[in-house]
């Protein structure tokens, strides 16, 4: 994407969304009508959310960094202001790259625009606290160097900023994977995500390991400073990722951002329904894909979301699911931007069918194994242009595998280990390292996972 070229250039055609409508979302019986936003008192009065069974979810890691193959593991535990002292203590000369960076590029342009804007005054009111207590941690050991509590909150709240920009057509692809569409039935779910060429992000992939008091263990997959996540997976055997997407004409500046809603999904669900309820009752902004996938209870959505509509689509009766960066439930296609036929979102799409369903023109169907996976993830081939883009072709090339991809993941539900690729460019070309979770969490007796690389 070319996020920093499109804020500067649609910066004096900003404005304010419209009034919210009623919500609507997919359920088993059809279209049904959501209750009326709640409050934000009483969206923080509920949160976590009480369930049935308290699970003690306990882990025997201590605080700390380390590195392995090239990715900083960085271990948090506590309150969410704990840890985030802990992330600059442990991160503070990688976060000091961060500043240098931010100083010295364009991005140092999105503080003046998010400020002019209305953006950073509504991200220190909007966040959830959880979130604003976790950047004051970070920025009571960094401010004074310049890492502040305003730049933290900035970017756990870009995703707003992004849609109302309509920065570039966002290039992610991901898909889950079980029973008959798989050699053994393994639940997998697989992911490319797609960014700009930032070095900063670029040199330092981190696998961030999360125990918040009373929540869900988990990990977020990123790199220093990243308090709220675009990839992540608990111990729960669930894991969540965001795609990008734009609305027009659904957007609002009253709510929380999506980003930081998977923040708390991570702490807080463990199994997809948990993570549905949590979405209905959440006062939505702007345009956003998760995907969500529950091994354990064998079930992946797409869930498709705008200002005031959420829909969502689950594994087919081929034990499939994708998602790109476009809406495709019919409910939620006038919420979108209409892209043109050779925009990436609908050129991945396309390869997708091809691969993954029964019938595709190459498909994979019944051997996606993470052999399999791989195979798709690394995928060069444009099916409009009917060519294979160079790999070493960084983005534009329309293809699941070129496009600004700087990390790449597979993650085991129900084995709760996942595999990371990351580094230079091309990243699904490299290697990729494995993590169990057990490890991560320090369990006695827990090792790498079999195979511990993916090649």
């Amino acid at each position: 994407m070319r996020f920093w070229f499109v804020v500067l250039s649609a910066l004096m055609i900003v404005s304010c969304g419209g009034d919210k409508g009623s919500a609507e979302i997919k359920v088993d019986s059809g279209i049904a009508d959501l209750p009326g936003d709640r409050t934000q008192a009483q969206a923080d009065e509920s949160s976590p959310r009480e369930t049935a069974e308290v699970i003690a979810w306990q882990t025997f890691y201590e605080p700390g960094l380390e590195k392995r193959d090239g990715i900083w593991i960085l271990k948090l535990k506590g309150t969410p202001y704990e840890m985030g002292v802990q992330h600059a203590t442990f991160m503070y000369d990688q976060i000091l790259e961060a500043v240098e960076y931010f100083e010295n590029s364009e991005m140092k342009l999105l503080e003046p625009i998010a400020q002019a804007s209305g953006f950073l005054d509504e991200a220190l009111v909007q966040s959830y606290p959880v979130v604003i207590e976790e950047c004051q941690g970070v920025a009571d050991v960094m401010s004074d160097v310049g890492w502040t509590l305003e730049r933290c909150l900035l970017f756990a709240y870009a995703d707003i900023i992004l849609d109302y920009f309509q920065a570039g057509l966002l290039s992610c692809t991901q898909f889950a994977v079980t029973d008959d569409a798989t050699p053994d039935g393994e639940f997998m779910h697989a992911r490319n995500m797609d960014w700009d060429h930032i070095q900063f992000v670029i040199d330092h992939p981190t696998v961030i390991v999360r125990h918040p008091d009373g929540g869900i263990p988990h990990v977020y997959i990123g790199y220093p400073t990243c308090v709220a996540p675009t990839s992540g997976f608990n111990a729960a055997g669930v894991s969540i990722c965001s795609n990008e997407a734009h609305s027009e004409n659904d957007l609002d500046r009253e709510g929380r951002p999506h980003i930081q809603m998977l923040y708390k999904m991570l702490g807080e669900s463990s199994s997809l329904d948990d993570a549905l309820e949590f979405l209905q009752g959440e006062n939505h902004m702007s345009a956003e894909i998760f995907f969500i996938a529950d091994g354990d209870n064998n079930r992946a959505a797409g869930i498709e979301m705008s200002a005031t509509h959420l829909a969502w689509r689950e594994m087919n009766d081929d034990h499939l699911v994708w998602i790109t960066n476009h809406f495709l439930e019919p409910e939620m296609v006038p919420f979108h931007i209409e892209y043109p036929p050779e925009a990436s979102s609908k050129t991945r799409l396309t390869r997708v069918q091809e691969l993954l369903p029964p019938g595709g023109k190459d498909s994979l169907y019944g051997t996606l194994d993470v052999s399999g996976a791989l195979k798709v993830l690394r995928d060069r081939y444009n099916p409009l242009f009917d060519e294979t883009v160079p790999e070493d072709q960084f983005d534009d090339g329309g293809t699941i595998a070129n496009n600004g991809c700087i990390h790449s993941m597979i993650f085991l539900n129900r084995k709760r280990v996942f595999y990371f690729a990351a580094g230079e460019p091309p990243v699904p070309s490299r290697k990729y390292v494995g993590f169990s979770l057990d490890e991560l969490f320090g369990v006695p007796g827990a090792g790498p996972p079999d195979p511990p690389y993916l090649d």
